[in-house]
């Protein structure tokens, strides 16, 4: 570094200062400087840097962000579904391991600052790194800080059309193993209950893989999706499509749509298999069940590694990291029958050869 202060005629720390992309240099400078250090191949020795910024550092340790969309704060965990609890204990686990505090901004609650004043709030506290909390309406948007002070995460698709590095349940493969184990089993008639709103949460990828799937499987045998706009099936929607339809197994969202199965059979007769490709509280009910706590994991870990690499601001490359989902089969569903796979998914195979069809 000191070769390269004498180069650039400025001193080591403002070599330190350009190459860490501090406001305190003028933009001119740090360009100059990092011109000059890609010139002569200088190159940051990250861990070496991280060990220097923290050894800098005094308490309180560094704080992350939370920005929630929540209708009230989440430290009320008892008006929140278990997806989000699972979430926020994983996030909170990882960012103690590596010495994180949490502080979280309520960004849709009445009152809440605006994008520059929640910007000045973070900087005036040292937060630098700042992870979007999939909560509330996805329509509902985060205030658009000044991104250049900050790494940013997004935990799911929320603020989809924002290029920053995600995170997110592997949700195209969660759809891909239900639909090998109905297959296996010999279930073909299979529905997805959903409406024409899809999975905008998830990036419509359980929806556009059923949706593959279902263009190579025999007319008779293709469902479509449940008649409605809203993204939650009503019930009166939901049995009607079951009736007219009549699958041999649904794969559902939510539990509730168990016991309007049992229902449906009570009252009619028709039994219709569920399968859950998401977080269910009915052991008893096949399906995925998604890895909650290490998404909020993940999504603190990969967030660690831009404030560690002092990457600010909207990438230029953004990343998408998938966590996945484990199979458990419940005693609903009766087994698979002998020659066919077992209950996990053979990945020496391509996900479409692990699909049975007619």
């Amino acid at each position: 570094m000191s070769d390269l202060a004498r180069i650039a005629g400025c001193s080591v720390n403002t070599i330190s200062l350009a190459l860490r992309d501090s406001p305190r240099i003028s933009p001119a400078t740090r360009e100059r400087i990092h011109d000059l250090a890609r010139e002569h191949g200088y190159r940051i020795n990250p861990m070496v840097s991280a060990l220097i910024s923290s050894r800098r550092k005094t308490v309180p340790t560094q704080t992350i962000g939370i920005l929630t969309k929540f209708a009230r704060p989440f430290d009320e965990p008892a008006y929140q579904p278990q997806f989000y609890v699972e979430l926020m204990r994983g996030i909170r686990a990882k960012a103690a391991a590596l010495g994180f505090s949490l502080a979280e901004f309520p960004c849709a609650q009445a009152g809440a600052p605006d994008a520059k004043r929640l910007t000045q709030i973070l900087l005036a506290r040292g937060i630098r790194g700042v992870l979007l909390f999939p909560s509330g309406e996805v329509e509902t948007p985060y205030p658009s800080l000044e991104w250049k002070h900050f790494a940013v995460l997004a935990a799911g698709f929320h603020a989809r059309n924002w290029p920053v590095h995600r995170t997110a349940l592997d949700q195209g493969r969660a759809m891909e193993i239900c639909l090998h184990q109905l297959t296996a089993r010999g279930i073909r008639r299979i529905g997805f209950g959903m409406t024409r709103a899809l999975d905008a949460r998830w990036g419509y990828a359980a929806s556009g893989r059923f949706l593959s799937w279902q263009a190579c499987v025999p007319p008779r045998d293709r469902i479509p999706l449940v008649p409605g706009d809203a993204e939650i099936p009503q019930e009166i929607e939901f049995k009607a499509w079951v009736l007219e339809h009549r699958p041999e197994a649904v794969i559902i969202y939510y539990d509730f749509y168990v016991k309007q199965l049992e229902e449906i059979e009570g009252e009619h007769g028709i039994k219709v298999i569920p399968v859950t490709i998401n977080s269910s509280d009915l052991p008893e009910v096949a399906g995925v069940t998604p890895r909650v706590a290490q998404l909020g994991a993940t999504s603190i870990g990969v967030l660690a590694r831009e404030l560690y690499l002092n990457h600010y601001g909207i990438p230029a490359e953004p990343e998408i990291t998938l966590v996945g989902s484990d199979w458990h089969d419940g005693t609903r569903l009766g087994p698979i029958p002998p020659g066919q796979h077992g209950s996990g998914v053979d990945d020496t195979l391509s996900p479409m050869q692990d699909i049975t069809f007619p």
